[in-house]
């Protein structure tokens, strides 16, 4: 008998209409489908308790491809650490752009990022690093944690490190998260253009920066704290300190085209990379974002770019920099009105055990962009 005639009529229901909703998603670009998954970590359709039935009662993950839901399968424990990834790089990206006029806007729905993943612009490109880096960077810890069955800590470092150190404990899985990464993330890239490679080579940048940012962590041992040997492991950077590095790569992101060697006789591989447009330029390097199209203004609304404009956003007065109010506003002006605010204030802790605190009203000066 086959899993449909197995399964309960409710979740028969819940299938057909996942399925109904599955050729419109489609139809869609497929770069950046599996970011539909985002709220997967907090959904109530799973049954983690069966494999099969965990694929087929979420909806979201209908926007998978064949290769990521058996990455998925064989790996128990895998999709809340790619969705809870997925979910800390969006909180990244819209705090590094949280100044400056393309905010990291995100929707609900399969289309998260909007539209402006359809251009080859320098947002798209830190779009796909942040979050190819959020899913490596949490694969790798979840390994050390224990939460997916098919790995562990990177024990592969042991013995003397050095004259007063030795190599222990549990160290971050970067090589299982950056394997995992490139298969489930690069696998919901189609094609052999300048986009298909634009965003290969910024899903790996991502990986790249997780890797690079590791710093060895060490514990003391001896007598009264003494230091005598130290024990050490590799530990993963913050994923903030990945989104600091990825932000200055994104200012200082390399335009770029096809390759062309010249020859005839060049294979088709050969053929497939990337160039700087400004022949004066060094070619990318794996760590660089690249991207082949100029950005919109993003300062006014277009449906059509899926840009919301500035209009309504805060702004600072005070600053010359890119949050404030002349650049921010795109030089259209900016209201200033007060607003009056009422905080906890002046807490105290009592024993045992509770805080007590006043209420402070202040007055909040704001300015908004035109």
């Amino acid at each position: 008998m086959g899993l449909w005639a197995q399964l309960p009529g409710w979740v028969s229901a819940t299938l057909l209409l996942a399925l109904a909703a599955l050729p419109a998603a489609l139809a869609a670009n497929s770069s950046g489908r599996w970011w539909g998954i985002v709220n997967v970590a907090s959904s109530t359709n799973l049954l983690t308790d069966s494999k099969s039935l965990q694929l087929v009662l979420e909806p979201s993950l209908q926007l998978l491809s064949r290769k990521q839901r058996r990455l998925i399968r064989q790996n128990p424990g895998i999709l809340h650490s790619v969705s809870g990834g997925l979910q800390s790089a969006v909180r990244e990206c819209k705090w590094q752009f949280r100044n400056r006029r393309w905010n990291c806007p995100t929707a609900p729905g399969p289309h998260l990022f909007g539209k402006i993943v359809n251009r080859g612009c320098r947002e798209t490109a830190f779009i796909f690093a942040i979050t190819s880096a959020g899913v490596t960077h949490s694969v790798a810890r979840s390994c050390s944690e224990g939460s997916i069955e098919s790995c562990t800590c990177d024990y592969r470092r042991r013995g003397p490190g050095g004259p007063d150190w030795h190599w222990g404990g549990c160290s971050d899985n970067i090589d299982f998260g950056r394997l995992f990464g490139r298969e489930f993330v690069d696998s919901g890239e189609k094609g052999r253009d300048l986009r298909f490679l634009m965003n290969l080579h910024n899903n790996e940048a991502g990986r790249t920066t997780v890797f690079s940012e590791m710093r060895q962590e060490c514990k003391c041992h001896g007598m009264s704290g003494s230091c005598t040997v130290r024990t050490c492991w590799m530990r993963l950077p913050t994923l903030r300190a990945v989104g600091d590095v990825l932000r200055d790569r994104f200012d200082g992101a390399s335009r770029v085209l096809y390759g062309n060697r010249g020859s005839n006789r060049a294979s088709r591989a050969e053929l497939l990379r990337l160039e700087p447009e400004d022949p004066a330029h060094k070619p990318p390097s794996p760590h660089d974002l690249v991207y082949f199209e100029k950005s919109p203004n993003f300062c006014t609304y277009s449906g059509r770019l899926g840009t919301a404009g500035t209009a309504g956003r805060a702004c600072n007065s005070s600053s010359p920099a890119l949050d404030g109010c002349e650049l921010l506003c795109c030089g259209r002006g900016h209201r200033t009105r007060t607003q009056r605010v009422t905080e906890r204030c002046n807490c105290t802790f009592h024993w045992c055990c509770h805080v007590s605190c006043r209420n402070c009203t202040h007055t909040r000066v704001l300015h908004e962009c035109l």
